[in-house]
């Protein structure tokens, strides 16, 4: 038998061919494919690494930010209701029908209340307090709201600036806590309603804005979620490709796998850009709060809020500050999103719709404390590198009064405008340094005239001879011996001195001589030979000895014309010089930072400085009770007649030919330094009365001063004496004068005044 073989169907052959090269194209595609997704698997792993390693370490480099002192508010200080509810504004709170809320205050026609806010800084922590101010007699009462009495309340250290170091960014880091819900809820009804329930992208978000996009021909709406916002802004730049999209896209879904929507909302808030401020970016919504409102971000209202959100999408084209009218649309249309969304009633919308812009008043700015802050930093530098101070977002402590601060700077460009207009002087300039009276701390620095910061800090840099604001130093010296009392008489004569082949002949400024006279109208008067005379009697070497004793750390060779105030000083020398006899010997250093705190409000460092004075507390406080006589009989007559019921002590000073203004006063609060001159040392036609004095008088009258303590401490008294000869005066005697003596050097014998018969 013959086997016959059986031939396969054409279509079974055909289908085991191309089952054949399906199996080849899968087996080998899959082959490509795993290939293939290796480098997309490692670009995956790589952006994996980078999103939480920028998450997890430190997201932001923010400078350090710098405080003043708290301000308090004492019962039976000098104020006016106008003052202080001044002062309120100035320090962002709002003013309504009550105080029940942190950070609002309420008035009538006789007082004011407040609710004032708690802080932290480096003595603990401060719990807000409702306080209850009126207004006595010029003089401040503070109550609680069940009437009893308060001895002092404070408003809450305000933040005066930053120290940068070259970083261009300002923030406020807040956390979720301090995020109120409000604007959380604002930013995801108008930013990405879907926030709460994607993971990095929204697809139906993506969807509505195409379909929004579309129907109205234009763009309207975007489809990015805040997530994808959060990480252009954190990781991406702003380049338009498929690749960056992608990226986004990837980093996005890695963001939401790794972190909670709290966490990626806490930091939306703290990096999302909003204006351009000068040469700093504006990032965070509590720096914007803090920019435009000047108050923290939980103080805001709802129309504020949305006034905020709706520049996420536009900063430059919808800040407040540039285009107004564009910005109170954009936020309308937020509102207008809120109440589409039953976020808002209709008749709530209809009252925010209606709100005004307020912005914050712009006092606050570097040219009003950028002096102080140069100080801040030549201090800091010292224990601090300049990359921490730039990045490590510290804050700085400091002793600045920003009620001195304001009313010295002011004064300081009043006044020099009135006396450049007036006496036909260009380019006058001028400094003022301004000390609290007992510790020592600079209350307030101003180092130019100029309206704006100009980088020439004249209470640092302008070193010229200080004139007459020797002589209360030089005065001191001759108490110390316990040979003169400010009764001693000496003799205003002339006298000429051989000073290496030359002959120097000082004079008096009215070119006159005045015969005998005591001590106190010597100095009061400022008359020079009396000054040099007694500066010969003492001892010149003497005499350089209690200055450099008082502070003086600049080296200089004591000579004769030195006692008429050659010695050359800064502003801030002059300042720390006369801090010993201010304070009577309370203080001898002066402060500016006072501490320094992290973000965890962990202290860092606290500044001490040295109050060791080479000299009693008596010495000190009988020169400074000589120098209320500068007022009352002498060279600043101007001041006591501004201020006919307030005791200070005071000194004017003039510097040959006129080339320097200087006036020295001192209250009970505050010891401030004014100079005025030309920085090209060219003379002027004024003195220290009529220049340095005025620019005093303005700031004081702004200041609300108080008396210098009539008490005097142990080892000195004052006592009535006799003009004519050296005894106490009984109160019927008219020819005497009130003066204060270290004990022991005073009269030992004492006259009626009754005619002998």
């Amino acid at each position: 038998m013959t086997s016959k073989t059986k031939k396969k169907p054409k279509g079974k052959a055909k289908r085991s061919f191309f089952g054949k090269l399906w199996r080849f194209i899968f087996k080998w595609g899959l082959i490509i494919a795993l290939l293939g997704s290796l480098p997309f698997a490692g670009w995956v792993w790589w952006l994996d690494q980078k999103v939480v390693a920028r998450f997890e370490g430190q997201k932001w480099q923010v400078p350090s930010e710098v405080y003043s002192a708290p301000i308090y508010l004492k019962s039976g200080a000098p104020w006016k209701k106008a003052d202080l509810e001044a002062l309120l504004q100035e320090t962002g709170y709002r003013f309504g029908r009550n105080s029940q809320k942190v950070g609002w205050a309420a008035r009538s026609r006789t007082k004011v209340s407040a609710h004032l806010r708690s802080y932290v800084d480096y003595s603990g922590y401060h719990p807000s307090e409702r306080r209850i101010f009126s207004f006595e007699d010029g003089k401040l009462s503070i109550h609680s709201l069940n009437g009893d009495p308060v001895a002092q309340a404070s408003i809450e250290p305000q933040r005066i600036g930053f120290l940068y170091g070259g970083n261009t960014e300002r923030r406020e880091i807040l956390s979720y806590e301090d995020i109120p819900q409000p604007l959380i809820d604002i930013l995801t009804t108008v930013e990405d309603r879907d926030f709460y329930h994607h993971w990095g992208i929204s697809p139906t978000g993506i969807a509505r804005a195409a379909w929004v996009n579309a129907t109205h021909g234009s763009r309207r709406q975007g489809g990015s979620t805040l997530t994808q916002q959060l990480v252009k802004n954190m990781f991406l730049s702003s380049e338009r490709t498929y690749t960056r999209k992608l990226t986004e896209v990837v980093m996005s879904l890695l963001l939401e796998y790794h972190y909670s929507k709290q966490a990626i909302i806490t930091a939306y808030m703290n990096e999302v850009y909003l204006a351009q401020v000068g040469s700093e970016g504006l990032h965070g919504f509590a720096a914007a709060s803090q920019h435009f409102f000047g108050r923290p971000l939980k103080e805001l209202n709802i129309d504020e809020f949305a006034l905020l959100v709706g520049m996420v999408k536009g900063p430059s084209i919808y800040n407040p500050e540039r285009h107004p009218k564009r910005a109170l649309a954009r936020r309308n249309t937020v509102l207008t999103v809120l109440k589409d969304q039953s976020r808002l009633t209709n008749s709530d919308y209809h009252v925010l719709v209606k709100q005004p812009i307020r912005l914050a008043d712009k006092h606050k700015e570097r040219s009003v404390y950028g002096d102080y802050l140069d100080l801040v930093s030549m201090q800091l530098s010292r224990d601090f590198d300049q990359k921490t101070l730039a990045t490590e977002n510290l804050r700085i402590y400091t002793g600045v009064d920003i009620r001195a601060q304001q009313a010295a700077s002011q004064a300081m460009r009043r006044q020099v405008g009135a006396i450049s207009r007036s006496r036909k002087l260009k380019g006058l300039q001028g400094a003022m340094v301004v000390t609290d009276r007992t510790n020592g701390q600079v209350r307030a620095i101003v180092g130019s005239s100029d309206k704006y910061y100009s980088g020439f800090n004249r209470a640092l840099g302008a070193v010229r001879p200080i004139g007459s604001l020797v002589k209360p130093p030089l005065y001191m010296s001759a108490l110390a011996t316990g040979k003169f009392t400010w009764w001693s008489p000496i003799e205003d004569k002339r006298i000429r001195f051989d000073i290496a082949g030359k002959i120097w002949a000082p004079e008096n400024y009215d070119r006159t001589t005045h015969g005998v006279v005591h001590l106190y109208e010597a100095m009061a008067k400022s008359y020079n030979l009396a000054t040099i005379n007694l500066a010969q009697q003492v001892g010149f070497d003497r005499v350089g000895d209690t200055l450099r004793q008082l502070g003086v750390k600049r080296p200089f060779t004591m000579h004769p014309a030195m006692a008429l105030g050659a010695l050359e000083l800064s502003p801030f020398e002059v300042a720390r010089l006369y801090q010993p006899i201010a304070s009577r010997g309370q203080s001898s250093e002066l402060g500016v930072v006072l501490a320094v705190m992290d973000q965890k409000d962990h202290l860092i460092k606290r500044f001490d400085r040295s109050t060791s004075v080479p000299f009693t507390e008596a010495l000190l406080a009988v020169t400074l009770d000589g120098m209320t006589k500068v007022p009352e009989i002498g060279t600043a007559r101007a001041a006591q007649h501004r201020f006919p019921g307030l005791t200070f002590a005071a000194k004017t000073g003039t510097s040959n030919e006129l080339r320097d203004s200087w006036f020295e006063g001192i209250t009970g609060d505050y010891a401030s330094t004014v100079w005025l001159g030309m920085d090209d040392n060219e003379p002027m036609n004024i003195t220290g009365a009529t220049g340095a004095q005025k620019v005093w008088i303005d700031f004081t009258e702004h200041t609300n001063p108080r008396s210098l303590p009539e008490t005097l401490p142990s080892g000195a008294a004052r006592y009535n004496v006799l003009n004519s000869s050296f005894e106490i005066a009984a109160d019927r005697c008219d020819d005497k004068e009130s003066l204060a003596f270290v004990l022991g050097t005073q009269p030992q014998s004492s006259s009626s005044c009754i005619w002998p018969f």
